[in-house]
């Protein structure tokens, strides 16, 4: 929402009304980064989230890798915090390891004085194999909840690389991002075959195939209450063991590598 890189405002009107529509059904958890729409992003949950219970709230935002030294980190999540109109976010995680020349100790100390100043309740990260996520947690004095992730039922990268089952064994929750890929998924007969067993459709089937799954859940985006109510029908309800296995091991043309943000093994930090 607000634009890609850059910022787009075509959009406003109905992309604040989804996300009024989200909080008015329930939705808490609002995902959001410096980078989507140069801020822009930011500036639409600040608008829709006004008149609304802060304490209601879960925010999260991220900060680029390219403004991760010690000073750049604190101006960005400053400017985050004023372009939200908010006093403090629920969760700031790195959008991506620092960029090379950025010392991952200074990157962290800033996050650890956002904690100590109350402008940041919790800490994680997005796209971090598990050396990378190990390094970054040896120069934090706070625990790194969250690693943001690509992960569906065709995107199988963090299971094949042991990522899903180290954050399950410690502690630490997998936030599962593309997790429709698209429109992709709506491709395969065994998604619909089983929508058609359940009575459900096709996206919710693959959303209810992540959320089963031991600290993962998944921010699937919802620019329309149409979207928020078909997303809504993932819950409260979930696959047989059997028929989620099948999905696991049957669900065609699976991807060991993101075709999107795959992960750097190559520049990965020895343990």
């Amino acid at each position: 929402m607000g634009g890609r890189w850059e910022t787009d405002t075509s959009q406003d009107d109905k992309e604040i009304r989804a996300i009024r529509y989200a909080l008015e059904n329930g939705i808490t958890h609002l995902d959001t980064a410096e980078s989507y729409g140069d801020g822009h992003a930011e500036e639409l949950i600040a608008t829709a989230t006004q008149g609304i219970d802060r304490s209601r709230l879960f925010i999260v935002s991220k900060v680029s890798g390219n403004h991760q030294k010690y000073d750049d980190l604190l101006r960005s999540c400053e400017a985050s915090l004023k372009r939200l109109k908010t006093d403090y976010l629920d969760l700031y995680l790195l959008h991506r390891f620092p960029d090379t020349g950025t010392n991952i100790h200074d990157t962290m100390r800033a996050m650890d004085r956002l904690v100590e100043e109350g402008m940041v309740r919790h800490i994680g990260v997005c796209n971090m194999t598990v050396n990378r996520y190990t390094e970054a947690q040896k120069h934090t004095a706070n625990t790194l909840v969250c690693n943001q992730l690509h992960f569906s039922l065709d995107c199988r990268e963090i299971t094949d690389k042991g990522i899903l089952q180290y954050c399950q064994e410690n502690d630490i929750f997998v936030t599962a991002w593309g997790p429709l890929s698209k429109g992709v998924l709506k491709k395969a007969k065994i998604l619909h075959d089983m929508a058609q067993k359940y009575g459900k459709t096709a996206y919710q089937v693959a959303l209810n195939w992540l959320i089963m799954q031991p600290y993962v859940i998944t921010i699937p985006k919802t620019s329309t209450p149409e979207h928020l109510d078909e997303n809504l029908g993932a819950l409260g309800w979930e696959l047989s063991q059997d028929d989620w296995q099948k999905l696991a091991e049957e669900f065609p043309n699976q991807r060991l590598i993101s075709d999107r943000v795959s992960l750097d093994y190559e520049a990965d930090i020895k343990p």
